[in-house]
């Protein structure tokens, strides 16, 4: 036979063994899986302070070295990966939930009021600078997890809403959601049993890419002490406190960012390869 192990039958390549998907999916369940072995496991207390072990590198007792205050800093990755990936879900299922459901009642009410106040208040959101809108939030709500999930999440609003919106208009063209009218189904029905499905796979993609955003503003309000707080370890406030400390012992600042760089490509690549998958367009043939 001479088709190739990685094509579909029907000659296509399989989508699921392009490069983007298959590391983007290896990187993003490494971070997932060191997280949920974080709850269980870690070789040392990530909050546990041993003066005398102070800023030791890389060794076996301590695999990644340890901080200024003695801490085993693989462990406070474990850990901090928890906490981004928390952030992530949170900011990213806010904006998701909410976002599309504006962008779906905007598409029902298309070139109405609603849909004109919904869309130009997403533009107005989306004019301003992401991070900057964060930290001023989380600065005026207060620093916090809590906080930061709720200031990412709402930065995510209008790119779930516009991109939804969107979708949802080219569904609504369809012969089928014509059929739907006439079989006496309501707006609410159709978009609930029929424009919604359609178009979850792209919403999909777009909430991959939006959860390794979230994870670096998370980064980024906790560098500057505004997101997850102490005893908590954060990947952001990891790299702040090792700013101090980078002539000498690099590695408090190689680690954390190279986690937080790995868990951004992971998530990046897996979205670019779930884009492949569901847009057909996309996909390559030989």
């Amino acid at each position: 036979m001479s088709a190739t192990a990685d094509k579909a039958p029907g000659g296509r390549k399989c989508w699921w063994l392009s490069p983007s998907f298959v590391i983007g999916a290896a990187l993003s369940l490494a971070v997932v899986a060191m997280a949920l072995v974080s709850y269980v496991w870690t070789p040392h207390s990530p909050t546990q302070m041993a003066i005398l072990r102070r800023l030791q590198g890389p060794s076996v007792a301590n695999w990644f070295g340890t901080d200024q205050f003695g801490r085993d800093v693989f462990s406070m990755i474990m850990v901090g990966a928890r906490n981004s990936l928390a952030v992530g879900l949170g900011a990213v299922g806010i904006g998701m939930v909410l976002g599309t459901g504006l962008g779906l009642i905007a598409a029902v009410r298309r070139d109405g009021i609603l849909d004109n106040v919904i869309m130009r208040t997403a533009d107005f959101t989306h004019a301003f600078p992401a991070v900057l809108t964060a930290i001023m939030m989380t600065a005026i709500a207060g620093p916090g997890m809590l906080n930061a999930v709720v200031a990412i999440g709402i930065l995510n609003l209008p790119y779930f809403a516009r991109l939804a919106r969107g979708a949802a208009l080219q569904v609504w063209t369809q012969d089928f959601i014509q059929a739907a009218r006439a079989a006496g189904l309501t707006s609410r029905q159709i978009t609930l049993h029929h424009v919604l499905p359609n178009i979850a796979g792209i919403l999909v993609v777009q909430a991959t890419i939006q959860f390794a955003l979230a994870v670096l503003a998370e980064a980024g309000l906790s560098y500057l002490g505004l997101g997850t707080q102490p005893p908590n370890p954060s990947w952001g406030r990891m790299l702040n406190e090792a700013q101090t400390f980078m002539a000498a012992q690099p590695w408090l600042a190689i680690f954390p960012g190279a986690a937080i760089a790995l868990t951004v490509l992971g998530f990046n690549l897996l979205g670019d390869g779930l884009r492949d998958a569901i847009d057909p367009r996309l996909r390559r043939s030989r």
